[in-house]
């Protein structure tokens, strides 16, 4: 018996449960499917990942990853707190060994900046505030959104929204394609 859907997914990872939610803002009335050759979702690297929510001061400038990072990390964390999940807002600071180490830090700082991503120059006063246990050479760079969550709880909350919607999960099936591979 065949059945057919506006949308197929196949993975259960982050990434395709995200892009499931996406699509149904965009096209509520969508049938769809997900396809996970797992007996759940976030079996592979989405379950494994340390779940740091960087937030997008160590990519190029201007850069996609960069964009894509720091809004990211705003949408990730308005997510995990709307649905009350794990979120450890730990923030992070980056020292400098020597004096060898500063351009590199204020270049961090400026790429950061460049990318709406909310960081500081601190002095070493200041980052003892944050730490008494971590030394630096003069400054150290302070990202307060940086933080970290629980990548599986936030996969099994997906996968409840998305159940909730009527997406269609099909569980241990792997996509296989014209020449009998996945």
């Amino acid at each position: 018996m065949a059945v057919t859907f506006d949308y197929i997914i196949i993975g259960g990872g982050i990434i395709g449960l995200a892009m499931a939610r996406r699509l149904l803002q965009v096209d509520p009335g969508a049938s769809m499917a997900i396809l996970e050759k797992e007996p759940d979702v976030a079996r592979h690297a989405s379950g494994r990942n340390s779940g740091v929510l960087h937030a997008g001061f160590y990519y190029t400038a201007d850069s996609l990853k960069a964009r894509f990072t720091a809004e990211g990390n705003r949408r990730l964390a308005a997510y995990c707190l709307d649905h009350k999940l794990a979120f450890n807002h730990c923030k992070k600071v980056v020292v400098a060994r020597d004096e060898s180490e500063l351009p590199a830090l204020y270049e961090l700082e400026k790429w950061g900046k460049r990318n709406g991503v909310e960081v500081a120059i601190i002095d070493e006063k200041e980052l003892q505030e944050c730490d008494p246990n971590v030394r630096t050479h003069h400054h150290a760079l302070y990202s307060p959104a940086t933080a970290t969550v629980d990548p599986v709880e936030i996969c099994v909350t997906l996968r409840r929204e998305l159940e909730e919607k009527g997406v269609r999960f099909y569980w241990q099936e792997a996509y296989v394609g014209k020449n009998g591979k996945d």
